[in-house]
């Protein structure tokens, strides 16, 4: 009898032994589930727009709109509206992906720690949001963007206008 129960006592660790490693596995499994949900919200990221004016130079206005065809494909396509034309491109997925994930990068503390007064300068809005009529819509500007703002805390919302520009097959040059 005495052996019975040591075996059956056995049995018991080894069980829980198992459900400990089942506890661990599963508790890392929700984990994974958990933060690949959290960081994968930016692809609801359904409509990203940038708008440029230049205060200077008559029908200077550029808007370049970046949509999600349907809501139920994964397929996006930017229109770019100029004074002079109007044009529509396809966008490929991994373009797009890698461009929500530059959009969350910038940092709203970063649009308003440089300051700066320039006369007759540009306006370079953008904007995205979660559907393309809705009030759920955030918008970064900045007054006087240039090339040049690589080093300062605008970086990342040029490098943001400049990866929507090669999208829209322009480059900031033609802003």
């Amino acid at each position: 009898m005495y052996d019975f129960v040591r075996h059956i006592n056995k049995l018991w660790a080894i069980f829980e032994q198992h459900c400990t490693i089942m506890r661990y596995f599963l508790t890392l499994i929700l984990i994974l589930s958990f933060t690949t949900n959290f960081y994968s919200q930016d692809s609801n990221l359904n409509f990203i727009r940038l708008s440029y004016s230049h205060s200077a130079i008559s029908e200077s206005k550029i808007d370049i709109f970046i949509n999600k065809d349907s809501p139920n494909k994964n397929h996006f396509f930017v229109s770019v509206i100029t004074s002079e034309s109007q044009k529509k491109y396809s966008i490929e997925n991994k373009k797009m992906l890698e461009l929500k994930e530059a959009i969350i990068k910038i940092s709203p503390s970063d649009i308003i720690k440089e300051n700066r007064m320039c006369l007759d300068g540009s306006d370079t809005e953008i904007s995205f949001s979660n559907s393309v009529v809705g009030n759920t819509e955030v918008k970064y500007s900045v007054h006087c963007l240039s090339s040049q703002d690589d080093k300062t805390a605008w970086k990342d919302f040029l490098n943001v206008v400049n990866m929507i520009l090669d999208i829209a097959k322009m480059k900031f040059t033609d802003l």
